[in-house]
């Protein structure tokens, strides 16, 4: 059965399922080509008659995606789009969720069956957004060195698309039965560190009311000088200099995005937001500190083994020599600072020094900003911190509570095949998804989470710092790794 939708931009044609009436692939911008390449969004053009909206149509030229490979099938730099999961089509005020998939801003799309939108829209009476942005080059390159003011935003580009989306669902999710008054932006990993730059986006207040941070906040924007080095090297990559810039406009995808492979490996993602002085002026810390968040109530959390995604699929760790395990560590996410190694790594050799390994990069990439962004979101708004201790049975248990685990649980589509693949299966799986499922509706619904068998979950405050910790038997701890934290926080300063 079909389902016809009036949009500001023309009509379209999804359809019921599940029942759950769904839309795909609806265009929130222009195609980002030719002359549009590297530029902010544009609104899309208005169609005649009715616009298909039954199949996902393509998404970004990207990186192949380890967790979910079929995602790469069709890809096209025309892939500003998004997917709404609706239990009506009726005019009713329905909260809306806008959700931001991760993949370190190189693969991933809002196609993956892992973020399908029909249990939110089906038990919850929740309007589901999933949407497609620009990753890679063509979400972050960086050119207002080379190219002047016409480009000076062109490093945030995958940044503005979601703000695009956004105002799409603003203007035009009242007539798929959400209410434009109600929105929460969600994300997982990049997503996450999205929904945070959204947060300090100066562009984006008002087109949004809650915000959920999964495993991911925004540590650092790139300095304009580090994203100039890597337009640099994009640029030598494929045998140009600075002044042959206007060349990046016609080079093939493919082109372009095998040359942002070659980009020397380090720390942390050389294509990510830029403290470019038009999209951001400051940081992520300084403009939440100041209160750009204010009145945003927030969710968010993180998982208790995050990296073992990384190592735990990574059977070469386990036969390398301490000494190789330590500078792939290095490699892939930077130097480690001595008072860390000291705490996490005295004494370990083997398996037990890769354990060491992922507590530190859990606690120093994920756990510890995650406190710290809430313990300044706090000052501003709700709060509630939440872990994810519930460990995989796949691969012989060896993910642990590993990085994106909980997504399935918090989407309930934990049945999907790619879903148990990481997660795998056991009599508390359903459990877990139903408790994680019900607290993030309860939370759009009315900014507090809360669900049938938790425990009441108490706002995050620096002088409790009141943790829910979801596991077989979920509960909530006060102040968890507080010794941790303290540590870390004598090595950065946020």
């Amino acid at each position: 059965m079909t389902v016809m939708v009036e949009t500001a931009y023309g009509r379209v044609q999804g359809s019921q399922e599940n029942g759950v009436c769904v839309w795909r692939s609806v265009p929130y911008a222009k195609a980002p080509v030719g002359e549009r390449r590297f530029r902010p969004p544009e609104a899309p053009e208005p169609w005649a008659g009715v616009r298909d909206a039954t199949r996902f149509g393509p998404v970004c030229v990207q990186v192949e995606n380890p967790l979910n490979p079929w995602e790469q099938k069709e890809q096209s730099e025309d892939c500003l789009s998004l997917n709404i999961w609706s239990p009506a089509a009726d005019g009713a005020k329905r909260p809306v969720m806008v959700w931001i998939h991760g993949g370190a801003y190189v693969f991933g799309s809002g196609q993956s069956p892992w973020y399908d939108g029909t249990s939110f829209a089906r038990s919850g009476d929740v309007v589901v957004v999933t949407i497609n942005y620009r990753l890679g080059p063509f979400g972050f390159l960086y050119l207002g060195d080379v190219a002047g003011e016409p480009y000076a935003a062109s490093g945030n580009c995958a940044l503005l698309d979601q703000v695009a989306a956004l105002r799409w669902v603003k203007e035009n999710i009242a007539a798929f039965g959400g209410d434009p008054d109600n929105v929460t932006v969600a994300g997982e990993s990049a997503g996450a560190w999205s929904v945070g730059a959204l947060m300090a986006m100066p562009q984006a207040r008002g087109l949004f009311h809650k915000a959920i941070l999964q495993s991911g906040i925004p540590i650092s924007f790139l300095s304009k000088e580090q994203a100039g080095q890597t337009t640099r090297h994009i640029l030598a990559a494929l045998g140009l200099g600075p002044g042959q810039w206007q060349r990046l406009l016609e080079v093939p995808a493919r082109d372009l995005l095998a040359a942002a492979q070659k980009l020397p490996p380090g720390g942390g993602m050389a294509l990510r937001p830029v403290l470019d002085g038009v999209v951001f002026a400051e940081t992520f810390w300084n403009a939440i500190q100041s209160g750009s968040a204010a009145g945003i109530p927030t969710l968010l959390g993180t998982n208790q083994d995050e990296l073992m995604l990384w190592a735990g699929r990574n059977p070469r760790w386990r036969k390398a020599s301490d000494e190789e395990i330590l500078q792939s560590f290095a490699a892939q996410w930077g130097p480690l600072p001595d008072q860390a190694r000291a705490y996490y790594l005295e004494g370990r050799s083997g398996t037990d020094l890769i354990r060491g390994l992922v507590r530190l990069g859990t606690m120093s990439r994920f756990e510890y900003p995650t406190m710290r962004a809430a313990e300044l979101q706090s000052a501003h708004a709700p709060v509630y911190m939440y872990r994810f201790d519930f460990a995989s049975t796949a691969r012989g248990g060896v993910l642990g509570a590993a990085h994106a685990l909980e997504i399935p649980f918090v989407f309930n589509t934990i049945h999907d095949a790619s879903a148990r693949a990481l997660i795998g299966e056991g009599p508390d799986h359903p459990r877990v998804a139903a408790v994680m499922h019900e607290a993030w509706t309860r939370f759009m619904h009315q900014g507090v989470p809360a669900a049938a068998g938790l425990p009441a979950w108490p706002q995050y405050e620096p002088n409790r710092r009141a943790t829910m910790v979801f596991d077989a038997q979920s509960h909530v701890e006060e102040d968890p790794h507080a010794e941790e934290r303290q540590l870390w926080s004598t090595l950065v300063a946020w």
